[in-house]
């Protein structure tokens, strides 16, 4: 593997596998870690520790399938936002909104990511669906129903592919 610049620190192909390893399954332990790789645990045990430091590694997280949870459907619904006189939430508000507004209900889908971006929009959602009548709802009553949002446009995905494992 190359070397990549981070902070301008190099790292190096051990902190990369390391990494890896850890991309693949954040539970893995570091004596497994260090066997795979043919390396001492302390040697992996303090690469990990440099690697947290330097904010490399910022945390180690759980990847739930929101399939194994009943969302079926798969979309990303662009937002072009409102602006002006009168406009109480700008475009980073706004996503924050929609994000805890969607986590903290039942009745809509779940959006993964809301994005600011350039172009013609300035808010890209990542969302998953139980039915097509939660994303008719989202789309129809909830996102007209905020005053900061002028329009949107959506993409179904047809088909999704697995992640580099």
């Amino acid at each position: 593997m190359p070397l990549k610049e981070v902070k301008n620190e190099a790292l190096d192909e051990l902190d990369l596998k390391i990494i890896e390893a850890l991309k693949n399954n954040s539970r893995s332990k570091v004596s497994d870690i260090a066997k795979n790789l043919r390396k001492p645990r302390t040697t992996i045990m303090q690469r990990i520790k440099k690697l947290e430091e330097r904010g490399v590694i910022r945390k180690y997280t759980v990847d739930i399938n929101p399939q194994s949870l009943g969302f079926n459907y798969y979309a990303y619904i662009m937002i072009k936002v409102r602006k002006g006189v009168g406009v109480k939430l700008d475009q980073i508000q706004l996503a924050r909104k929609i994000v805890n507004e969607t986590r903290s209900r039942n009745d809509l889908p779940l959006v993964e990511e809301a994005s600011i971006v350039t172009g013609a929009y300035d808010i890209i959602l990542r969302a998953w669906v139980r039915t097509w009548e939660e994303l008719s709802k989202f789309l129809l009553k909830y996102l007209p129903s905020i005053e900061e949002v002028e329009s949107t446009e959506t993409f179904m995905v047809l088909q999704k592919e697995p992640q580099n494992t």
